[in-house]
């Protein structure tokens, strides 16, 4: 499979999820992947007394998988990693130089010739991630992320045509780069599909009187799993609002959970008790403004403030209000309904107004 290929996988779940965000539950996580790993094709040059040469070596595609526990801080999340990645040997393509180690092969010089070796390259991965959701208040939550850490690997390489019996392991300095979405099925529930590239760096050793090195290896891995968010202790006590109210005065408040933009279902009822009333009252005019309580900094209450809006804002055009009609702002923690000093989650203050005119 072509690397262009396999890039273009990795980013399509990105681009295809762009318009449609949510937001998840925060706190500790667990969670596990498993799908499919393409090695790159790699070069291994050797070295003799008697002469040099290297070999292209292809690897066949096979399972890979992981594991990971972390913290979900809200946009930024952080986990540790295990993964398993193992190939097997496909083509090997040797070098003529690398032949004359063989005194029963003549080939002409220059050319490449498909030689039977056995073997795999396995690689146990250790790494630490630091990722970014995007949130835009629907269930589909794109992200991306990047790790460094360690991969513990093993190389096993047998050919009866060439007297070759080796197994040498070696830890290498791991990198990756991730890109992927997630559906989330409940507020601490998502099933993920993502893309990640698994390089690391090269690696040299000896086998006899031969060194060989090898080109640093380089994985694309594509996963399809599950995250699950323990939320408890994450939030003290508090009261909890009505998820919505009625103020009789053609104006409604939508409340929402801590750090949240998802509509709940009794939300979504009064959305649409608050559209029904725009089409009946033949509205010119409908102010949605989302609001923030003062937990947090003043820019992310602002961005959280406008995606609470923009939740509303979407819901009332699914329930038949034209689109044109609506104006969204945020104000983020600067009008609260209760006031309170910096710093304190009042659940109160974490709504949307809708004015009707």
């Amino acid at each position: 499979m072509k690397i262009s290929t396999v890039w273009a996988a990795g980013t399509a779940a990105v681009l295809l999820a762009t318009p449609v965000m949510a937001q998840q539950a925060t706190g500790i996580y667990l969670g596990a992947g498993a799908g499919v790993n393409i090695r790159q094709d790699q070069t291994w040059t050797f070295t003799d007394p008697r002469t040099d040469g290297h070999a292209d070596v292809a690897f066949d595609t096979a399972p890979a998988g992981n594991v990971y526990i972390g913290y979900d801080f809200g946009a930024i999340r952080a986990d540790i990693e295990g993964s398993f990645r193992q190939n097997d040997i496909g083509d090997v393509g040797l070098n003529w130089d690398a032949f004359r180690l063989n005194r029963f092969i003549t080939v002409p010089a220059g050319n490449d010739v498909k030689v039977n070796i056995k073997g795999h390259e396995r690689t146990i991965g250790l790494m630490a991630n630091v990722y970014y959701d995007f949130e835009f208040g629907s269930p589909f939550v794109p992200y991306v992320g990047g790790g460094i850490g360690v991969g513990f690997n093993n190389w096993k390489v047998k050919s009866k045509e060439f007297d070759i019996d080796f197994e040498y392991d070696s830890p290498l300095f791991a990198y990756q780069g991730i890109a992927g979405v997630s559906y989330y099925i409940t507020p601490q529930l998502a099933a993920n599909l993502e893309y990640r590239y698994f390089g690391e760096t090269g690696a040299e050793f000896t086998t006899g009187s031969t060194k060989i090195k090898l080109d640093a290896p380089a994985n694309h891995t594509i996963l399809a799993g599950i995250k699950y968010v323990f939320d408890f202790g994450t939030a003290p006590a508090e009261p909890a609002p009505e998820t919505a109210v009625d103020t009789g005065q053609r104006s409604y408040l939508v409340f929402f959970d801590f750090d949240s933009s998802r509509l709940t279902p009794e939300a979504r009822s009064i959305v649409a008790s608050a559209a029904t009333d725009a089409l009946r009252g033949q509205s010119t005019r409908i102010d949605v403004t989302g609001h923030t309580d003062r937990s947090g900094t003043d820019a992310y209450n602002q961005a959280l403030s406008v995606r609470r809006a923009e939740a509303v804002r979407r819901e009332l055009v699914t329930d038949g209000v034209a689109d044109s009609l609506i104006v969204v702002r945020g104000v983020g923690e600067a009008d609260p309904l209760v006031p309170t000093a910096d710093g304190v989650r009042e659940p109160q203050n974490r709504r949307v107004e809708i004015v009707m005119n």
